[in-house]
């Protein structure tokens, strides 16, 4: 019996950190580090300032007090309309079930502060500007389960986004099968044929196609899902126009893509925005792979050509976002309006040494068991 191994896409971040004054100043990562993981030259995928994705955030969370979670996390998020609200993905600011082996309890919201941090092109001395979170609203039926769905997360800065940095509506349609989108975060980058093998921290953009819903995937994988993630969780697979490395192809649907133009998203890159019509059509969750030569150009999860990612599907939750918005809905937690002093001291903390982003984690594999899995 063949397994799907599964990956989430957050980025484990270091332990020791450097002040700022409300900037991520410190993380100035050289131009050899980009973050993505395409078919051709990393480089070429760089997103600058200005270029219509200022929106597009690095999220740096650290853990609670009480946390078996050691060091944080770095994700991304996408700045909606009213330029106090990011949308990412909810296991970026809680405990999953790959958490429960240390005494996590999935689903379990486990995060002390936020910082975001956005680029844009009328900064001078410094790469980032930093606003601190303020309120944290997880969806209510996120139980730290990728494949049970509603990996959807809302965070409310402390004070608004300044208004040169781009905004985005929400994609409402459900016709996001079979359209290019685009694909933007901060995560590891690589080359498919190698894998992800860059540290992740630079912003990147890039193609793909919407080929399947989770539930019609596990159909014809026979991975095991909850009922409710069968048309709220959204996949593509990272081809290189190859038959040998096309997933669905493997089991007799073949759909080939976008070919060499497209790209896959990885560690980091959990929580950011998937675009059609500049609309977020999907949130980054999680990441899948067959383990098997082909359709994959090796046997690992490692973001090489022939695995699969999935998003959340961003118009299944229209309402959810809407009603966060209006201020129907209570937080998850809020976090107090700090002292002077106290506010001083916690916008101090913003990156890492070394260019102050590291990929520490190994990648995290969840076996996910298989029904009538066959060769195809």
């Amino acid at each position: 019996m063949k397994k799907l191994n599964l990956l989430h896409l957050a980025s484990t971040i270091a332990s020791t950190f450097v002040s700022t004054s409300l900037l991520f100043a410190g993380i100035d990562i050289n131009n050899r580090v980009k973050a993505i993981v395409v078919a051709g030259e990393p480089s070429d995928y760089i997103v600058n300032p200005g270029t219509g994705y200022d929106g597009v955030a690095l999220l740096e969370s650290f853990p609670s007090q009480n946390s078996i979670v050691s060091g944080g996390r770095a994700c991304t998020g996408s700045l909606l309309p009213t330029g106090w609200h990011i949308l990412t993905a909810a296991h970026c600011l809680t405990q999953t079930t790959e958490d429960v082996p240390l005494g996590g309890i999935p689903g379990k919201f486990d995060t002390s502060s936020t910082i975001v941090g956005f680029e844009s092109p009328i900064l001078s001395n410094q790469r980032f500007l930093g606003i601190r979170a303020s309120e944290f609203y997880i969806h209510p039926d996120w139980n730290g389960e990728y494949l049970s769905g509603n990996d959807i997360a809302i965070i409310k800065l402390f004070q608004q986004a300044p208004p040169e940095i781009d905004r985005y509506d929400i994609y409402r349609g459900t016709d996001e099968l079979n359209q290019v989108s685009t694909i933007v975060g901060y995560g590891v980058s690589g080359n498919g044929n190698t894998g992800a093998t860059i540290l992740a921290g630079v912003k990147r953009s890039g193609q793909n196609i919407y080929e399947f819903l989770l539930g019609q995937f596990a159909d014809v994988t026979g991975v095991i899902i909850s009922d409710a993630a069968r048309n709220t969780v959204i996949g593509y697979d990272f081809d290189n126009g190859l038959v040998a490395n096309d997933v669905f192809g493997y089991y007799g649907i073949p759909n080939t893509g976008l070919g060499l133009n497209e790209v896959t998203s990885f560690e980091g890159d959990s929580g950011g925005p998937v675009f059609i019509n500049n609309l977020v059509v999907g949130i980054t969750s999680f990441g899948g792979s067959l383990g098997l030569t082909p359709p994959e150009v090796d046997n690992e999860r490692n973001g090489s050509f022939g695995e699969v990612s999935f998003d959340t599907r961003v118009s299944s939750y229209a309402s959810y976002i809407d009603d966060v918005l209006a201020g129907k809905i209570q937080p998850t937690y809020k976090i107090p309006e700090p002292s002077t002093v106290l506010g001083s001291l916690l916008v101090l903390i913003a990156l890492m040494i070394n260019s102050n982003l590291r990929h520490t984690a190994k990648q995290k594999v969840i076996p996910i068991s298989k029904k009538n899995a066959t060769n195809g």
